[in-house]
């Protein structure tokens, strides 16, 4: 749909010009003071908006009635139903603005965020900076791991009579997870290790229990859990040669409560690694993979390892779409999202949920469902194959 110019038309007369620009006034975003003033350059006049507003109005109303004193019926009907398609463009053309509108505001927004957030760093770089001593040791070994650091939900608030789990539950459970991955890092000399973050990290805005359960706004939520990550890859980073670190999306920060209205790349887990990189810069030996597509494949092995979520792949047909999806066929999936620890094959493929460190809340209560607060490491052996899987369990933390 073609947008009116503001200026007259050439040869437009004046009864043309204000019959445009006021039937045109919405789309234009046109005020009855903005049209005097266009009307009052084109008739070198100084009138006020309330005489240009009362004549297009009875301009409009002599136009109707003419035409419908001279057309017949079918000519008034033909009339009646462009009438109707015209304002139904109008409708249209609304909808995308507001609809662009929102998209902008969004934008600006999330600007907004990032530069706030940069600003926060560099205050926090000069009251809390990050040490950075590591020396790596000498090893003849090469063994890999990852860890699934997944569903911590932070900011979500649960007491039950099954569990308890709040910001401070969250703190206690968070530095005992950190601790374990060190922990077995130094067991079985590991060498290099992926830290699959697989999103929901906060407890975000989209279900009504978690708008209920929460303690805190997803801002601030998505600045603290930003932090603890920067602060937990620095300290694991002083133990290993080498840290990778794999940031997936979930579903809880996305921008958006309703799903059906939400894109993909607008979710605020999206800001943790731009967070990382800038908080991190000087840490050598961690690299920050970006996946704003909600998957990650990780080709470093013989055969691949692909991490996602869960939300957009479902535990028991992730092994069957992913490769029609990727167009390969992985070794292993590694997911969270459903809270539960489960191991699977499927063919080839071997699919691994995560549980959550939050654990069980009112609403798997109320599904009669249960898991406990847990995490999951996997140490391979030369030809990728997971050699050692570890259980971390979280429950007892409280």
């Amino acid at each position: 749909m073609t947008i009116t110019p503001l200026q007259s038309l050439k040869n437009e007369s004046y009864e043309d010009y204000l019959l445009r620009l006021g039937s045109n006034k919405e789309e234009l975003e046109l005020s009855w003071s903005q049209i005097a003033t266009l009307m009052n350059n084109f008739l070198d006049e100084e009138y006020t908006e309330s005489k240009y507003r009362k004549e297009y109005h009875n301009l409009n109303r002599g136009i109707e009635i003419g035409i419908r004193k001279s057309a017949s019926g079918e000519q008034l009907r033909e009339i009646e139903d462009k009438t109707v398609e015209l304002q139904k463009q109008k409708y249209q053309f609304n909808d995308q603005k507001r609809e662009y509108n929102n998209k902008i505001r969004l934008i600006a927004r999330y600007e907004h965020l990032k530069d706030e957030i940069l600003k926060g760093i560099k205050e926090l770089e000069k009251v809390k900076p990050l040490p950075y001593s590591f020396e790596p040791s000498i090893s003849d070994t090469n063994i890999r791991a990852n860890v699934l650091w997944s569903d911590f939900h932070y900011g979500q608030e649960t007491q039950n009579s099954l569990n308890t789990y709040n910001p401070v539950v969250f703190e206690k459970r968070f530095q005992h997870l950190v601790a374990k991955t060190i922990c077995y890092c130094k067991k079985h000399d590991v060498q290099e290790l992926t830290i699959g973050s697989l999103g929901d990290q906060i407890a975000g805005f989209i279900h009504l229990t978690s708008r209920i359960e929460q303690s805190e706004d997803v801002v601030s939520q998505i600045q603290y859990i930003s932090e603890r990550l920067a602060e937990a890859i620095a300290e694991v980073s002083l133990h290993v040669p080498k840290v990778r670190v794999v940031n997936i999306i979930g579903n809880h920060a996305r921008t958006t409560p309703n799903k059906n209205d939400s894109i993909l790349k607008e979710n605020f887990e999206n800001l943790i690694p731009w967070y990382l990189e800038s908080r991190l810069r000087n840490y050598s030996n961690v690299e920050i993979i970006r996946s704003e597509d909600g998957y990650f494949v990780d080709t470093t092995f013989k055969e691949p390892h692909v991490y996602v979520h869960g939300d957009l792949d479902h535990v028991t047909s992730v092994a069957k779409s992913l490769p029609q999806f990727l167009g390969i066929i992985s070794k292993y999936v590694f997911m969270g999202h459903i809270h539960h620890d489960t191991v699977k094959d499927y063919g080839r493929t071997t699919v691994i949920s995560n549980g959550s460190l939050c654990g069980s809340d009112s609403y798997a209560l109320g599904k009669r469902m249960y898991s406990d607060a847990m995490q999951k490491m996997h140490i391979f052996n030369d030809s990728g194959r997971i050699e050692y899987k570890i259980d971390i369990n979280l429950q007892d933390i409280k």
